[in-house]
């Protein structure tokens, strides 16, 4: 991307683009209102996270946004399809589906437990 991007733009256009990023980012969290945002674990999986080196997305994000579990995944080199065989599904859009109210915070959270167990044995 060219580095000047923002210095070729008028401002008009820079006001717009601000504009439509406010817009999204509200229309996220008026979405992840219908999510649960606190369960019990959430302080260990947030533990769990720093510990691996993870940084967890943002609370109101719904775990169907099933790329922030792949980047978990591939920063601490696990094959996800493990994963999902222990859970009983083929597909991440599957095991999302089977908790609609979950946070991707939470989704993440039961995937790290499930590796520290792995890494324990």
């Amino acid at each position: 991307m060219n580095k000047d991007y923002l210095k070729n733009i008028s401002q008009e256009d820079r006001a717009l683009m601000l504009e439509k990023a406010k817009a999204k980012r509200e229309e996220k969290k008026k979405a992840g209102e219908g999510l649960r945002q606190n369960y019990a674990d959430e302080n260990y999986h947030r533990s769990l996270a720093s510990e691996y080196g993870l940084r967890m997305p943002l609370s109101y994000i719904s775990n169907q946004e099933v790329k922030y579990l792949k980047r978990a995944a591939k920063h601490l080199g696990v094959d996800i399809k493990e994963y999902l065989v222990d859970c009983g599904c083929t597909t991440l859009k599957q095991l999302a589906n089977m908790n609609p109210t979950e946070t991707a915070v939470e989704f993440i959270g039961c995937f790290l437990e499930w590796y520290f167990e792995k890494e324990k044995k």
